[in-house]
Order: structure tokens, then sequence, then C-alpha cells
């Protein structure tokens, strides 16, 4: 039991994943600043122009994903290292939908004449 001790403290790769741990966690809090940037910008253009900017719904997404992955990296669900040491781009086994589909337009309801009061 000792030697199996000895042997996981002087493991070199535990000791570079603590190192990509401290990388990753700083790139996280980063993802997270440029998300909440992005929430206000967001907001601001709905805000003006009463419909949500795609290039930062595309960006929004993409965000969402990189984090998943860095979560997933630095709580150990897997081993695959996100951007910047592999490519950028979701990594992780469930995708986010593409694109959420347009809510139907309702039609407003038709007005009903009230009963003819018979007197």
């Amino acid at each position: 039991m000792e030697n199996q001790t000895r042997d996981n403290l002087t493991d070199k790769s535990t000791w570079m994943r603590l190192l990509y741990i401290a990388l990753f966690t700083l790139a996280f809090n980063i993802a997270e600043l440029l998300i909440a940037i992005t929430v206000l910008v967001q907001f601001f253009s709905v805000l003006f122009t009463k419909k949500p900017n795609q290039r930062l719904q595309t960006l929004g997404r993409d965000l969402g994903a990189y984090v998943q992955d860095v979560v997933w990296f630095l709580t150990y669900q897997s081993d695959h290292m996100p951007y910047p040491i592999s490519d950028w781009g979701p990594q992780s086994a469930s995708k986010p939908a593409s694109k959420p589909s347009p809510k139907p337009s309702r039609k407003p309801a038709a007005k009903k004449n009230p009963p003819a009061d018979k007197n």
C-alpha cells in the first residue's frame, strides 16, 4: 500500500494534470467574464432592436460548450484538454442544439359579440 502511494505521489502525469488544472481554471474565469459581457451586449441589442444578435447567440453557444468542456476536464469527467491545448470547438459527448426553433406566432383570439339582451 505504501509503495502504491509513493508511486502515485511521484507520477509525473498527475503533477502535469495539476498544471493544466491551474491553466484551465484561469481559462474558465476568462470565459465567465466573456459570457457576462456577451449577456450585457445582447441585452442592449435586444433592448434597442427587439431581436437578439445572431453572432452573439453563436458566441454564447460556443462559450457555453467551451465551459462545459473545461468543467468536464477539471472534474475528471474527461481527459480531453480543451482549447488552447486542442482545437476550438465543443468536444464533449453531448453537443448543444444548433439553434432553437422559432416559437409559432399566436393569433389574437377572435372577439365574441356579447349576447343580445332579451328585454
